[in-house]
């Protein structure tokens, strides 16, 4: 499952104890190691992919901030079965990490995913899982996916990701920004924006590009919408019926999986949507 090698393995040991150590990441949970499902499949025109140069150090990542923390066990399965009800069942979440287009046409199985959050469980995307459950140029398969995840990516892409943004932790109170200091900070990676389904009156953002200290020039690639509201959200949470969910659009770049301070805002989501960390998942607006 985790073809990376012996060095890559170590840095993100290191990467991981030290997320731990920051502020906020040690205890504060219900005290039961949960049960997360973590899937990358990547689907075209019915075809599975190899999927994104990511998924190997990230898979990495979460099982060990996982076992390390002693709060959750991760499980990993690109089997379609996994979204059986049945086999949801075993589970406290699940992760779509960087997957890719309709990962089924089963309408109970899609539905079973719906119900599984809905009925008090938890579900963690990211980055390409916004780009899950459609496929390009259509975003009309799976439509109830996107409102429950908050968002759709089909607004391309507006930074690339070897270019540096600024992101601001505006949820300065939430224990799932609590790694970031209150402090704004730089980073690389593929920005997505959202576009349907995206809406603050639904949703909780965590992280947004700060747009007074990153490129925000006419030349760039944003929505009308967007380059209206000046809103670019990069993380957020919310709650889908009695669940809850943790989206995040880090995760492109596979060097962000031994960046301390993101590994711990992932592991904090993660313990969010398992329903080990408490947060508060009432939608705010952007800041004025």
């Amino acid at each position: 499952m985790h073809r990376i090698g012996d060095e890559q393995r170590n840095v993100i040991d290191q990467a991981v104890e030290a997320a731990l150590k920051l502020p906020g990441m040690a205890g504060g949970g219900k005290g039961a190691r949960r049960r997360l499902l973590v899937t990358n499949l990547n689907v075209r025109d019915g075809r599975i992919l190899d999927g994104h140069p990511s998924i190997d150090p990230s898979n990495y990542a979460i099982a060990r901030l996982g076992e390390l923390s002693g709060r959750f066990t991760a499980f990993f399965s690109n089997d379609p079965a996994c979204f059986e009800p049945a086999a949801l069942e075993d589970f406290d979440a699940i992760c779509f990490n960087n997957t890719f287009g309709v990962l089924t046409e089963d309408k109970a199985r899609q539905q079973g995913l719906l119900d599984f959050v809905r009925g008090g469980k938890g579900f963690v995307g990211i980055h390409a899982a916004a780009a899950t459950f459609c496929q390009y140029p259509r975003y009309d398969q799976f439509p109830e996916f996107g409102r429950m995840l908050g968002g759709y990516e089909n607004g391309g892409h507006p930074w690339g990701p070897k270019e540096t943004i600024t992101l601001t932790p505006e949820d300065a109170e939430s224990p799932l920004n609590a790694p970031f200091g209150g402090k704004d900070f730089e980073i690389q990676d593929e920005v997505f924006q959202m576009k349907d389904h995206y809406s603050r009156d639904r949703l909780r953002v965590l992280l947004r590009i700060n747009l007074e200290k990153s490129d925000f020039g006419p030349e760039r690639r944003i929505l009308a919408e967007r380059r209206a509201d000046r809103d670019i959200a990069i993380s957020w949470i919310r709650e889908e019926g009695k669940g809850r969910v943790f989206y995040t659009s880090l995760g492109h770049n596979p060097h962000l999986f031994w960046n301390p301070p993101v590994l711990g805002h992932f592991h904090a989501g993660i313990r969010y949507a398992l329903g080990d960390l408490a947060a508060d998942a009432t939608p705010r607006p952007l800041p004025a």
